[in-house]
């Protein structure tokens, strides 16, 4: 038999029932459980989280196969950010289902808020690839949080990185330098005096040159017009091409077309919503910048 669940909808809120896999062996701790999330429903609805955590609780306790309140109650922790609860129901729910996007999602939030980037990122990119597959309408939220924990993540290892750069220019200047003295000491000739001077200026300008191409790569102020909506100024997660050939980020262009008019926004040519197609080469190009200049997950935060 089938039994309906309260499923997330966004960060916030919870949808209407909707059908979900079997459960047995529990008989009528099911329809007792059942009802008692539905008693959370309301409870978180009208903001009494520590109520609705409680209610979660005990209909979880009765069908602890069933995902859906531990999930809920993950969103109430994640509300109340008791980080560490969330850690642990979401833990828990992915045990018991690898592919919930809801779980994966709050995690990775969870492990941004205290500092873990690394794995932050490792759910965060599940939790987007189950939203891309399910066309999910927490998609962009979920690609804005990515974009939150691969930045920090990087911020950290800029800052490490930009304290080991100095001190290795510096090192590096001086060996030049001593190796510079050490050959005038064995011929101290003015004209040798000359070109070693020139020539220790020129490895220094080199090598001065070497570490601001590094530098670069970690630091950095505007990305490419190609990487961004013209609708939206901000960097593509979602591209979609209309027929006149120019890409536009996929819910913007959706709401244009529903609430503006038939046609693409820059050439006017007729555009209806069935006209347009995912750009996953540009999308992946986009993703491809963004990791290889990782400064610029900023902008899409």
């Amino acid at each position: 038999f089938f039994f309906t669940c309260i499923q997330v909808d966004n960060a916030g809120s919870l949808t209407t029932p909707i059908p979900t896999r079997k459960m047995s062996g529990y008989g009528g701790s099911r329809k007792t459980a059942e009802q008692l999330k539905m008693k959370a429903n309301e409870c978180f609805h009208r903001g009494k989280l520590g109520a609705a955590i409680d209610l979660y609780t005990e209909a979880y306790t009765l069908c602890p196969t069933w995902t859906v309140p531990l999930v809920n109650r993950a969103l109430c922790w994640k509300r109340q950010e008791h980080w560490s609860r969330v850690i642990e129901d979401c833990t828990k729910v992915i045990e018991i289902d690898k592919l919930n996007l809801k779980a994966h999602y709050f995690l990775g939030v969870a492990h941004t808020s205290t500092g873990r980037f690394k794995v932050a990122v490792q759910n965060l990119e599940q939790a987007l690839e189950l939203a891309r597959e399910t066309e999910a309408g927490i998609k962009e939220e979920v690609w804005r949080a990515l974009a939150k924990a691969k930045y920090e993540l990087h911020s950290g290892s800029a800052a490490e990185r930009a304290v080991q750069r100095g001190e290795l220019l510096s090192n590096l200047k001086r060996l030049l330098k001593q190796e510079a003295g050490k050959k005038l000491q064995r011929s101290p000739k003015a004209n040798v005096i000359i070109e070693q001077a020139d020539q220790l200026e020129r490895d220094i300008a080199l090598l001065e040159d070497i570490f601001r191409n590094d530098e670069g790569r970690y630091e950095g102020d505007e990305v490419p017009s190609w990487c961004t909506c013209q609708l939206t100024l901000e960097v593509f997660h979602e591209p979609a091409v209309t027929p006149s050939g120019i890409s536009y980020e996929q819910s913007t262009l959706l709401e244009h077309i529903q609430k503006v008019g038939e046609w693409d926004p820059v050439t006017r040519q007729p555009c209806k919503a069935k006209d347009i197609r995912k750009n996953i080469g540009l999308r992946n190009a986009v993703e491809s910048y963004l990791n290889e200049n990782p400064w610029a997950w900023y902008h899409a935060m």
